[in-house]
């Protein structure tokens, strides 16, 4: 049993899941043309009015209908299934490790909240709130403003099918899906980490065209110690394509990283919304002793021993 197993069925999961996600993203905008018709209009402008103001309550109705239909439903319940298989993943894995190692009641807590939070996030609170509030937002701010029927039709376009970075669902869906199965196997693994005893790490899988500099940078670093991630988080000694990591001024954080980053929950939170690497524990005897040595002669190093002892 290797470590990278679970990353492989994580991702696997998560593409049979957004296999879906396009076709029915295209059959809320044939949806959306076919209410928008229902709309007032002077000449080519929407009128504000109460009556089309009051069919913005009805068009997001249909949305969650559409949307919650029996085989989205079907796939997320299929999906939520994916923490249960990474939970045995991780126990077995943990247990090739350390033979007397056993799950303990914290960790099956955390999965079952995962999964309740997943579930809830995509289907009728979240949904509700985060897709179809977002589609009649567009209709409100046209019927409001009088705006344009063909502006208002390229807006729905454009937001749902003919979109340079994903449709309102489709990067909905996504981060949620992604999101949810990966902080949930990362916590799985900083707990027994932690439990254990582990000082070193990897940050693992392969990088792709939309990674984050600063994940990008860390997956060249290869190893590292938990002493070190003070100063990872604020960027130093990390390099992206031969230039030191940009920093988001607002967070004081590597750009791309969840506000509120720190030395305790990045373990969990990693590189930030979206990402899908994994922090893999080692064993000191896995690391190089070039690495060791530098390390152990650091500040951060020795304080965090003396912390330690």
């Amino acid at each position: 049993m290797k470590f990278n197993d679970i990353s492989k069925e994580i991702n696997k999961a998560l593409e049979k899941f957004d296999k879906s996600i396009p076709g029915l993203q295209s059959e809320l905008y044939k949806e959306m043309v076919n209410q928008i018709k229902r709309l007032d209009l002077d000449g080519e402008k929407i009128k504000s009015t109460v009556k089309n103001l009051s069919i913005l309550a009805s068009i997001k109705n249909k949305l969650n209908r559409l949307i919650l239909n029996k085989d989205y439903i079907t796939e997320v319940k299929d999906f939520a299934k994916t923490f249960n298989q990474v939970f045995a993943l991780q126990s077995e894995y943990w247990k090739s490790v350390e033979k007397t190692f056993k799950p303990r009641p914290l960790l099956k807590a955390i999965r079952n909240q995962a999964i309740t939070d997943t579930v809830s996030s995509l289907t009728s609170s979240g949904i509700s709130a985060n897709v179809s509030d977002a589609i009649t937002g567009i209709l409100r701010q046209n019927i409001t403003s009088g705006g344009s029927y063909a502006d208002l039709a390229a807006q729905l376009r454009e937001s749902l099918v003919n979109t340079q970075t994903k449709g309102i669902l489709d990067r909905y869906v996504k981060q949620v899906t992604k999101d949810g199965i990966n902080q949930f196997n990362r916590q799985y693994t900083q707990i027994v980490s932690s439990d254990l005893g582990y000082e070193w790490y990897r940050y693992m899988n392969s990088d792709i065209d939309t990674t984050r500099c600063f994940c990008d940078a860390m997956t060249d670093k290869d190893f590292f110690h938990i002493s070190e991630v003070p100063k990872l988080l604020k960027g130093q000694g990390l390099l992206c394509d031969g230039q030191p990591v940009k920093m988001y001024k607002r967070t004081g954080l590597p750009h791309g990283m969840i506000d509120g980053t720190n030395a305790e929950n990045f373990f969990i939170r990693a590189g930030g919304w979206n990402c899908g690497h994994s922090i893999q524990p080692v064993n000191q005897r896995q690391v190089p002793e070039n690495i060791k040595t530098a390390i152990y002669a650091t500040a951060e190093y020795k304080t965090f021993k003396a912390l330690k002892s």
